[in-house]
């Protein structure tokens, strides 16, 4: 008796094994989604840095309570998420480097899906040029800014260095000196006057080798209320080799 009790018991564990061992037969995601956050007024894109930047909240339909799914935005204002599954999806852009938008019901099918989100940043940086002079041994930066609206003021401007590409408020060098950044209190009413940011190269001996390469990239905070988090506006970042 014992011994059948004993093979009954072998013969069920066997079946609970096989059992969680089957493959799942769920369907993966079929989709893939990709674009660009661009500028509704010069149709450029809305740059943002990966650590701490701007993001993507995707709502997939169909649940009591859908959940919250963050896509990131790259540097250059570009996203591709290609796990998605078809269905529709409510989109929400805040607490980002422009004012907040919804997208509300859009569908996704299976394959590509070439979604581009038009938005109004909180600054333009425009006009930007960033140089290396050889005989001061200074990045130098000019630059004129643009509010969003009028109700937008700034906060700060920095000109940023790294030695990778993902230079930004998240990814930078500790600098020294001074003129490669400024703050204001109270923040500062945006005109279209020139600014002009500079690092002193010969100042961080430690940061900047010859030799070498490395990027600089003008970005710009600005002050609002009542649109959640306020992410820093950028340009496009240049590389110098020095």
């Amino acid at each position: 008796m014992k011994k059948i009790f004993n093979q009954i018991v072998y013969i069920f564990l066997l079946v609970v094994v096989f059992a969680s061992c089957e493959k799942d037969n769920m369907p993966g995601p079929n989709s893939k989604v990709f674009g660009i956050i661009k500028d509704k007024v010069t149709g450029l894109p809305v740059e943002t840095e990966l650590i701490n930047g701007s993001s993507i909240e995707a709502f997939e339909q169909g649940y009591a309570t859908p959940v919250s799914q963050k896509w990131l935005i790259k540097n250059s204002g570009e996203y591709r998420n290609d796990l998605v599954f078809a269905n529709k999806y409510n989109f929400e852009l805040r607490n980002s480097n422009f004012f907040p938008i919804s997208v509300l019901d859009y569908t996704i099918i299976p394959g590509d899906n070439n979604l581009d989100f038009s938005v109004d940043p909180y600054i333009r940086i425009k006009n930007c040029k960033i140089v290396y002079d050889p005989a001061s041994k200074k990045v130098n930066a000019t630059f004129n800014l643009e509010a969003g609206t009028s109700a937008v003021k700034l906060k700060s401007v920095r000109l940023y260095a790294f030695s990778d590409m993902y230079v930004g408020e998240a990814i930078k060098f500790g600098t020294a000196g001074s003129a490669f950044s400024q703050a204001f209190t109270p923040s500062k009413v945006i005109d279209n006057s020139q600014i002009t940011l500079s690092i002193d190269v010969a100042a961080n001996p430690t940061l900047f080798l010859t030799g070498r390469d490395y990027f600089f990239r003008v970005g710009a905070l600005a002050d609002l209320t009542g649109v959640g988090t306020i992410r820093s506006n950028y340009a496009p970042y240049v590389k110098i080799s020095l």
